[in-house]
């Protein structure tokens, strides 16, 4: 019985003496450790930064230094890859001077991962053998410096940028304060939210930006959304995206697909194929659209070149001016001075009240116009129509012509008191239908 005890007792002590062995050749085998770098630089540098999956923090201070911490938490495969790392990571040199430093914190060439068996190839040659890497930087750069950021697959946290930034972005989430100089922005399938932003370039790919206001925009995008406060000037390429700002000044908008809402803008430029828009209130619009739907509480003149199938609707405006249209669905509250339409082909005007009127002037094939007018509004009534179909007040009108042959009519009249200069109306197509509703 006493042979047996001692022969549990030593086992015992066999494996204990393994374990703690195992687990001191474990620790040999792992580093946990963060690397530094400090260089004295000019305020205005150029720094350049390429960062690949490794989470990153950017401060700005008002030092001629820059400082960058690099954190690796990483499990070898034997002590000596261990040491190999470490040394390499200890002697890793970046290119600097005053005026310019770049860091580059990808130190493998490659990493592979077959059958459960992870490797590294390091940069300047040699294999290493891992089951655990991960990476995570900080980095303490001049405020007023130019900095450049390319990064892939990481979730960056910056301070307020006063210098000139540039951000190529690739799967990350940024999340900044305020940016008080241009940003010149390229990223795809990522995610920036930011306090404040200054003037904006972006190539955007599926990706989202979230900022308080902003400066002037000039965005090329796909896939993408983009929401702002107040801005400035905009200029827009679009496919697919969703945009929403404040109070902006004028916007150029080109696009397939989309979404733009806005508060009060300056002057619109509009070329859309399929979108959606909605502004509060505008200057003068110019449009270009096929299958849009537009939405204005307020605009000074509205201007078509060619709409097909769209459907507009304003609340209040002095000018409706179309040169080509098919199919067009048009809402107007409020119609202060004048309709032109040049060439229509089966389009609906509906306006509920006009104001002081200058000229009504329709021209096409199937047209639908419904129009509010004052019930003392004095105005010319003159129309040449093929298969005419109108609700007018012609008791009260002094007709001085009409003549109908078979389905045409030509017809001139003028209701109320006759001045030089008075409001008129210009009817003139094939299959037109004019309602003109007395309102107090």
């Amino acid at each position: 019985m006493k042979t047996i005890k001692t022969y549990f007792y030593s086992t015992i002590l066999i494996s204990l003496f393994l374990l703690t062995g195992l687990d001191a050749l474990a620790q040999n085998r792992k580093i946990d450790k963060t690397y530094k770098w400090k260089y004295q630089v000019n305020e205005s540098a150029k720094i350049t930064f390429e960062n690949y999956d490794c989470n990153l923090i950017i401060h700005t201070w008002d030092k001629s230094e820059i400082q960058y911490h690099m954190t690796v938490k990483a499990s070898l495969k034997s002590e000596e890859e261990a040491g190999k790392l470490d040394t390499y990571l200890e002697d890793l040199k970046f290119s600097h001077s005053a005026g310019n430093v770049e860091f580059n914190n990808r130190f493998w060439s490659s990493k592979k991962s077959v059958m459960g068996r992870s490797t590294m190839t390091l940069m300047r040659g040699g294999k290493l053998r891992f089951t655990e890497f991960k990476m995570k930087g900080e980095l303490w750069i001049p405020e007023s410096c130019l900095l450049t950021l390319n990064s892939k697959y990481s979730e960056i946290q910056m301070d307020d940028i006063q210098g000139r930034l540039s951000l190529e972005l690739y799967n990350d989430k940024l999340y900044g304060g305020t940016v008080d100089s241009p940003l010149k922005l390229k990223a795809k399938y990522s995610t920036l939210q930011f306090e404040n932003m200054s003037d904006i370039e972006a190539d955007l790919y599926n990706t989202t930006i979230e900022t308080g206001n902003a400066g002037d925009l000039i965005i090329t995008s796909k896939y993408s959304d983009v929401r702002t406060g107040n801005a400035g000037k905009i200029r827009i390429d679009a496919y697919n995206d969703k945009f929403s700002f404040g109070n902006t000044r004028d916007i150029q908008f080109i696009d397939k697909y989309s979404d733009l809402n806005a508060e009060i803008a300056g002057h619109l430029k509009l070329d859309c194929y399929n979108s959606t828009v909605e502004v509060v209130n505008a200057q003068d619009i110019e449009l270009t659209s096929k299958y849009g739907k537009y939405s204005f509480d307020g605009a000074r003149n509205l201007n078509l070149f060619t709409s097909y199938s769209d459907h507009v609707k304003v609340g209040s405006l002095l000018s409706l001016n179309i040169n080509e249209s098919k199919y067009g669905d048009y809402k107007v509250n409020h119609l202060d001075q004048s309709l032109s339409l040049m060439d229509g082909y089966s389009d609906k005007f509906f306006v509920t009240k006009a104001g002081a009127l200058k000229e009504v002037k329709v021209n096409g094939k199937y047209i639908v116009l419904e129009m509010g007018v004052a019930s003392d509004l004095s105005y010319r009534f003159n129309a040449e129509v093929k298969y005419p179909k109108f609700d007018i007040d012609e008791e009260s009108m002094n007709v001085r012509i009409k003549v109908k042959e078979g389905s045409d009519l030509k017809m001139e009249a003028v209701k109320g008191e006759e001045s030089e200069g008075m409001p008129a109306f210009f009817v003139n197509g094939y299959e037109m239908a004019v309602t003109l509703t007395e309102k107090l």
